[in-house]
């Protein structure tokens, strides 16, 4: 019996030294994952960088050349507007006298009449919406075999013929010309015969009117074969394009998408007509690759708000000038290294932990990019001991989350309403909050990411100027410049954080062929 007793109690033993062991595996299991803290870090946020579209006006001057108009009229008006050669015509009337009482009337006096009117060359100015055009006329008529009794005389006159035009463009880019002519004798074709003043005006005002017709109509047809249309519409067509604000760090574009065209009026020279375009077009900034052109569409008709008042105003017409919003962007994959520097010169003396003491940091790495509702996420990974005790470390990352901000035309941006979580074992999560929540190791994230844009604002306007200053679009050059620059508020995105830049100024397009 005791031998049976020995044998049970070596056997209960034995199950209880079991029993121990697997309890305090069970407990080592349960202790090890009561005592792991599993944080899961700020989502990433995927948003791309939201610019807002602008509305801009280029103006635009066309000129059309007069050149064809001149040739036209010197083509169709002849350089001998007519000859005369009369015989026996009624050179003076026959005119009553009374004398002593008596009425008597005097025979007419008549005469062979010759010579001819032509014109000199015709000259083109412009005052205004007019345009001038002038036409000099020299008349020779000779009176000879005058009354069987004097040989002959001859009478000289100039005249100036002028037209003034006032081309009417109508909406389908038609053009149309109202018309006014008048003359003036400088000196009329008079001559002195048997003591009397004989002009001969009115048979030279009789055939004028039939030059006057000529100058009429080849005027109406040659500015209403003004092709208008076909010079505009390349300058339509080559706005739809996509232009290169910024190479790299980030690729930044510029898409213009016409929307409307308007006439504002013109101006006339002798040698063309000015013509002043505007064009609305959509501008959209671009970051990241480069975006296809918008798709070309077709001249549409004249916007109806621009078209001239007789005043030779317009009404409803946009105010012209270029609006951009382009972005200075701070991408998170620069700003790592530069918040890791700070915290690692901070690192070289001990942070002062309130109620744990003194600790010592070792910083591992840096992580930061956008999270959700554009706040910014900051992991960092680090080791930290007291100075005395370097085996006795707590190891692990605290996350922090912040929302930039700045004041208005402000390029400093701090980081406001900070949160923070740790990412470790439980027995050192404290200490590690502790540590980060620190005047000194927050304050040294804060100012690392107190990312003063100045420098990327005042590089990236030199590029966009640079840019926009000359822009070639085929035979057409887009010059701007800026004269109005503003700062918004910057938002964190997933692909840096985002500073919009407001910039205003002149967007005018040239002729300018290769």
């Amino acid at each position: 019996m005791r031998t049976n007793g020995n044998a049970n109690g070596q056997a209960l033993s034995a199950w209880l030294r079991m029993a121990v062991l697997s309890i305090a595996s069970l407990a080592l299991l349960t202790s090890c994952s009561l005592f792991r803290s599993e944080v899961e870090p700020p989502p990433r946020s995927d948003e791309p960088i939201a610019i807002p579209d602008s509305q801009s006006t280029f103006t635009s001057d066309i000129r059309i050349p007069l050149r064809p108009v001149r040739r036209a009229l010197e083509a169709e008006v002849p350089q001998q507007l007519w000859s005369i050669d009369q015989s026996d015509v009624e050179c003076v009337a026959p005119r009553r006298t009374s004398i002593i009482g008596i009425a008597i009337k005097s025979p007419a006096v008549r005469c062979d009449l010759s010579g001819q009117v032509t014109r000199g060359r015709m000259t083109l100015s412009g005052s205004g919406q007019d345009l001038i055009v002038t036409m000099p006329i020299d008349a020779a008529i000779t009176a000879s075999d005058i009354g069987g009794i004097i040989k002959q005389k001859t009478a000289s006159a100039q005249a100036i013929v002028t037209a003034r035009v006032r081309p009417t463009i109508h909406d389908d880019w038609r053009v149309s010309a109202d018309i006014t002519i008048s003359y003036d004798w400088q000196q009329e074709p008079t001559v002195k015969l048997l003591g009397r003043e004989v002009t001969f005006a009115d048979r030279a005002d009789a055939r004028l009117q039939n030059v006057v017709t000529i100058l009429e109509r080849t005027l109406e047809r040659e500015f209403a074969g003004l092709n208008i249309k076909r010079r505009i519409t390349p300058l339509w067509q080559r706005g739809f394009a996509t232009l290169s604000l910024n190479r790299e760090n980030p690729p930044v574009w510029l898409r213009l998408t016409p929307k409307r065209i308007g006439f504002d009026g013109y101006t006339a020279s002798r040698r063309s007509l000015l013509l002043k375009v505007q064009v609305d077009a959509l501008t959209e900034i671009v970051v990241g690759e480069k975006p296809a052109a918008p798709q070309a569409q077709p001249l549409p008709n004249m916007r109806a708000e621009n078209a001239p008042t007789p005043e030779g105003q317009t009404s409803g017409a946009s105010a012209p000038g270029l609006k951009l919003t382009v972005p200075v962007v701070a991408q998170y994959a620069q700003l790592q290294p530069v918040l890791k520097q700070a915290l690692d010169e901070r690192a070289k003396l001990p942070f002062d932990v309130p109620q744990i003491g003194a600790r010592t940091v070792e910083i591992q790495s840096v992580t930061i990019y956008g999270t959700t509702d554009n706040r910014i996420a900051v992991g960092v990974e680090f080791k930290a001991w007291p100075p005395d005790q370097p085996d006795d470390f707590a190891i692990g990352t605290v996350w922090m989350s912040a929302l930039p901000q700045n004041e208005p035309n402000s390029r400093v941006v701090e980081f406001a309403d900070p949160t923070y979580q740790a990412e470790t074992s439980r027995f050192t999560t404290n200490v590690l909050l502790e540590i980060a929540k620190t005047q000194d190791f927050s304050e040294t994230i804060s100012g690392a990411l107190t990312q003063n844009f100045e420098g990327d604002y005042q590089k990236l306007l030199e590029k966009v100027e640079q840019a926009l200053a000359r822009q070639q679009l085929g035979s057409f050059t887009v010059q701007t410049k800026f004269d109005t620059i503003s700062t918004g508020t910057v938002m964190a995105y997933g692909e840096g954080l985002f500073l919009p830049v407001s910039a205003q100024g002149d967007a005018q397009i040239q002729y300018a062929p290769r």
